[in-house]
């Protein structure tokens, strides 16, 4: 008999992240009437945002690098407090034109003679699932006019300790998307572009580890401190004599290490678990909780359980590396 490490995933989930954009040029004098209050949700409180149609929005291409970073980022400040403190801006669109660049800046605020783009979000739940929604409403109201071929947007995430005196952390800015689109602005036009990014059908239990974008809402993701009783981001494993449960009294350790890549059209995000079986131990019954925290939003809890039996025969396996997969898929 030898020891034989092995590989199990205990969970694979699929998170799909979507893009859809589209841009619309109108005469200077229908401004007044263009813009529209429309009613957005975070969960079940309703808020106005002023913004153009949302209808026919077209696909895009997501970044997958630009993706990757921003998880990995991301999650490298929320399961170990460490990562930059340098401000990001919260988003950007840059138009290439036959003339080169035109950057759309944040700005919280449309206006006549004004560039920018502005961040709305929505947040819905359903079945234990989350969904979550970012309007980038782009917008150019100067006489400035132009011919694109390309479009690009730029988002950064931001998190914070739940404590005043800790620093607000930030991603890098980050190219998360880009449609070839071609359209002609005129100086006596106006230029609105509206993209989504949505991250679809969340499982509660991993809502923690999808990056919060910056939105004009003010909703972020605040790391818990060590000194909160309340369990997050933690696996217990049941060794028969306690109580299996988010509060009790199992074995346990924070998941903290992970590794990001790109493969097959998604960024796949792994934790590994090291995994102590003993001699004669066949199976082991895993329990994951995590529980998150955040500014304008109530907090989120999931948990999952799990038996994994390592697959071997003819061998007693003492060391098991079982690993929690949550796949980005682009589209």
């Amino acid at each position: 008999m030898i020891s034989i490490p092995q590989k199990i995933v205990i969970k694979n989930e699929t998170v799909k992240v979507k893009g859809r954009v589209k841009a619309i040029t109108i005469k200077k004098e229908e401004f007044d009437r263009f813009l529209k209050h429309i009613k957005l949700r975070v969960l079940d409180r309703e808020y106005d945002a002023l913004m153009p149609p949302l209808d026919d929005l077209q696909k895009n291409t997501i970044d997958l690098n630009g993706l990757a970073i921003l998880v990995q980022q991301f999650n490298q400040f929320m399961t170990s407090n460490s990562g930059g403190a340098s401000q990001a801006t919260p988003a950007q669109i840059i138009l290439t034109t036959q003339g080169g660049t035109v950057p759309l800046s944040y700005n919280r605020n449309i206006s006549p003679n004004s560039q920018g783009v502005t961040v709305f979000i929505q947040v819905f739940q359903s079945n234990n699932n989350y969904t979550f929604q970012y309007f980038y409403i782009g917008f150019d109201t100067t006489n400035s006019s132009y011919t694109t071929s390309q479009l690009e947007l730029y988002v950064s995430s931001t998190s914070t300790i739940f404590d005043p005196v800790y620093p607000t952390f930030y991603t890098d800015t980050v190219r998360i998307a880009y449609s070839n689109m071609s359209f002609t602005k005129t100086s006596d036009s106006f230029l609105f572009i509206v993209w989504l990014i949505e991250f679809q059908n969340i499982p509660q239990y991993l809502v923690p580890f999808v990056p919060i974008l910056q939105n004009n809402a003010g909703i972020l993701a605040e790391y818990p401190l060590l000194y909160f009783s309340e369990p997050y981001n933690l696996v217990f494993f049941n060794n028969g004599n306690c109580n299996f449960s988010c509060n009790g009294n199992c074995p346990w350790t924070y998941l903290t290490n992970f590794i990001t890549y790109v493969q097959n059209n998604s960024v796949v995000l792994e934790f590994p678990i090291t995994i102590s079986l003993g001699n004669g131990v066949s199976n082991v019954e895993i329990l994951l909780c995590t529980s998150m925290q955040y500014n304008n939003l109530p907090t989120i809890s999931g948990s999952i359980s799990t038996t994994i039996s390592p697959p071997v025969s003819g061998a007693t396996v003492y060391v098991a590396i079982a690993t929690i997969t949550i796949i980005f898929q682009g589209s």
